[in-house]
């Protein structure tokens, strides 16, 4: 493994904690969406999370801080799905679609291997979203849900899909395109990073929901995303070069 392929290793949990914090734009799509519509003072008045360890790694407790309940009961139950939608289908899918798009051009290795985690983590909390918690009874999905009047399943058959199809893509794609980027030809290094990403994608995410308080069927969804983890390290394993 070249020199430069090790500093990107060592580099990698830097990478992952700094695309993390994008969590904080979506919590704020959140909240200045209930800011404008006059529902909060202050637009920035989010909860940071606190400086506990886990929050810190993490960025695991953090939360728009938006009265979903009061908003419901000054008569408004209709503008809950927007502020709900802001932070997944706008944020987060913005931060998504806009670094797909950058992984396309050229930078160098470092700067192109930042854009790639938070293109990762960004596709992963899609796929924690949709579909793992869409048919959850709390968070955003469940807030759109009940604003909106709808049945979990519609949101489950008709974006499970797409949701599935861009974690195809990243694996089929991105992931290949990204080992000639950054200058990984070894079967060690590529074999590395796949390793990393599978891991953190599908076990991080998992251990995530399944450790917070959410329904049964979202945690047998959760259960059942385990099994993609042989399939693409079988499909996607890096061949041995000549």
């Amino acid at each position: 493994m070249r020199k430069s392929n090790v500093i990107l290793l060592w580099l990698t949990p830097i990478y992952i904690w700094i695309a993390q914090l994008t969590a904080y734009i979506h919590e704020y799509g959140h909240s200045f969406t209930a800011w404008a519509l006059g529902f909060k003072a202050n637009p920035l008045d989010i909860i940071y999370g606190g400086w506990s360890w886990q929050n810190f790694i993490f960025v695991a407790n953090i939360d728009e801080n938006v009265n979903y309940a009061l908003i419901d009961q000054l008569g408004h139950r209709h503008l809950i799905s927007l502020i709900a939608f802001a932070g997944p289908g706008i944020i987060t899918l913005s931060i998504y679609l806009i670094t797909l798009y950058l992984l396309r051009k050229k930078f160098n290795s470092y700067l192109y291997c930042l854009i790639f985690w938070i293109n990762l983590i960004n596709l992963r909390e899609l796929w924690a979203y949709v579909p793992l918690r869409a048919l959850s009874t709390t968070a955003d999905i469940a807030n759109i849900n009940y604003s909106l009047s709808l049945s979990p399943w519609w949101i489950f058959i008709l974006i499970s899909p797409f949701v599935a199809w861009a974690v195809l893509n990243f694996f089929s794609n991105t992931l290949q395109n990204a080992y000639e980027k950054l200058g990984l030809f070894s079967t060690s290094s590529k074999a590395t990073l796949l390793i990393l990403t599978v891991v953190y994608f599908f076990t991080l995410t998992g251990l995530q929901i399944l450790t917070a308080n959410y329904n049964s069927i979202t945690n047998t969804l959760t259960w059942a995303s385990f099994v993609a983890i042989p399939f693409i390290l079988f499909l996607c394993w890096p061949k041995r070069s000549n």
